[in-house]
């Protein structure tokens, strides 16, 4: 629809700032440019510049988006930092060699420690760790996004020591306090190594004791580690003491109370959300829809599983149909569970259908597994479902089609499928960089 001719600054600026596709954020932007008066305030031309540049990276096209950098130079808009480092942190999310180039060409008046931060997180992403601590090294007054752009750094490349210790170092050798934003990212980075216990309890007690607030961020992961390290308590402590509960919060804890077979907790807390007005995501529905299948709760399972698209119109995933198999199938309802894998909106994978030919072995329906054998057969098995072939085979030999247990075996010895023998592990130690702390 075509704008009134009429519209002021303020009104395009307005408009621009909802603007979705390029074509119409450089219209509308050619157009303010055009109406700015010499009395109209000098922000007006560069704020219409950031958000022109949203709509212009998202589309990622570098053409558009040099196209766009040259009349910024033009019109010395890249004089105004903020401008400056949303130009370059496009460009490093599309071309990062370019992204350098542009760096060295800004003004020294124009690089504050805003652009080079951009720069820092751009070097993280596309170099070595080496070229992204000598990058940081360089940067003279260091301020807490530098300290968490290079955290993050380490652990992306996978190195848990050093990032714990370049976290302490942060803390103890800095005047600057460590902010919710390197707080998730140690917890994110001792969840993947598997540390929980310790270290989310010292980090926690970093933000006790520095007044880091248990932000929508920072709650959630503080319940989702103490949660995954089995300290209900702890996590039922944080969620209690959270001011303003998100959806992010309480799925947290759902997904707490379900890892743990707490099933009942896990409904209830389903339920007093939804009391609570708070809407249910699709993550929360995986959370619920996994407890009512710990638990062997099918009608509870149908029902939620209903609720999710009748009254929150919300499309299920793999993931849901997957917990809906599990539910039927667990329960011995192998029609019930056959019916979701055939009205599935998404292709059926691979654990869906093994977990429904699990249960046909188990409650030896070969009528029902016989429909989904050849459809397993025709996909690519991982080495870590290897195991399928020995499920299948057992299946054909249930049914007695002994020329179809030949036919996977010989399929096995095709692939060099092995059965994988049992292993356990002991933890020999843990990375020095934080000291445990008591929370109260």
């Amino acid at each position: 629809m075509p704008l009134p001719q009429h519209l002021a600054a303020g009104e395009l600026l307005d408009a621009l700032r909802g603007a979705a596709c390029p074509s119409s954020a450089l219209h509308l932007y050619s157009l303010l440019r055009i109406r700015l008066r010499p009395t109209d305030p000098s922000s007006f031309a560069w704020r219409a510049a950031l958000l022109a540049l949203k709509p212009l990276s998202a589309a990622s096209c570098l053409p558009l988006l040099s196209h766009f950098h040259a009349h910024l130079l033009r019109s010395n808009l890249l004089a105004y930092p903020h401008v400056a480092s949303s130009l370059l942190h496009s460009y490093s999310l599309l071309s990062p060699s370019v992204a350098h180039h542009m760096f060295d060409q800004i003004p020294p008046a124009t690089c504050n420690l805003v652009v080079v931060n951009v720069m820092l997180a751009s070097v993280c992403r596309s170099s070595d760790l080496a070229s992204a601590r000598l990058f940081f090294d360089g940067i003279p007054d260091k301020d807490v996004v530098s300290w968490s752009t290079m955290l993050g750094c380490y652990f992306s490349h996978g190195r848990l020591a050093d990032g714990l210790a370049f976290f302490r170092a942060m803390t103890f050798t800095t005047q600057l306090a460590a902010d919710y934003v390197s707080l998730v990212t140690v917890l994110t980075g001792c969840a993947s190594a598997g540390l929980l216990p310790p270290f989310c309890r010292s980090v926690h007690g970093y933000a006790v004791r520095r007044c880091v607030p248990a932000n929508r961020h920072l709650g959630t992961s503080l319940i989702d580690c103490y949660g995954k390290a089995g300290r209900l308590d702890y996590a039922s402590r944080v969620f209690a003491r959270v001011p303003s509960r998100s959806v992010m919060h309480w799925t947290a804890m759902i997904c707490g109370m379900a890892m743990h077979l707490r099933s009942d907790e896990a409904i209830r807390l389903f339920e007093k959300m939804r009391w609570q007005g708070v809407q249910p995501n699709k993550m929360t529905f995986t959370a619920v829809l996994s407890a009512c299948g710990h638990a062997g709760l099918v009608d509870q399972g149908r029902k939620f599983f209903k609720l999710m698209f009748e009254k929150y119109d919300l499309e299920p995933t793999i993931h849901h149909y997957g917990c809906m198999v599990d539910i039927f199938a667990k329960a011995g309802q192998l029609e019930d569970a056959y019916d979701v894998i055939k009205t599935m909106r998404v292709e059926p994978n691979i654990i869906i259908w093994t977990s429904l030919l699990a249960a046909c072995k188990r409650f030896k329906n070969f009528d029902i597994a016989v429909e989904g054998l050849e459809k397993v057969l025709a996909m690519e098995i991982s080495d870590e479902n290897g195991g399928v072939y020995t499920l299948i085979s057992d299946l054909y030999a249930m049914g007695g089609r002994w020329d179809d247990v030949m036919k996977v075996r010989r399929l096995m010895e095709e692939h060099n499928v092995r059965k994988k023998r049992g292993s356990s592990s002991i933890k020999a130690g843990e990375p020095r960089g934080l000291t445990v702390s008591k929370v109260s």
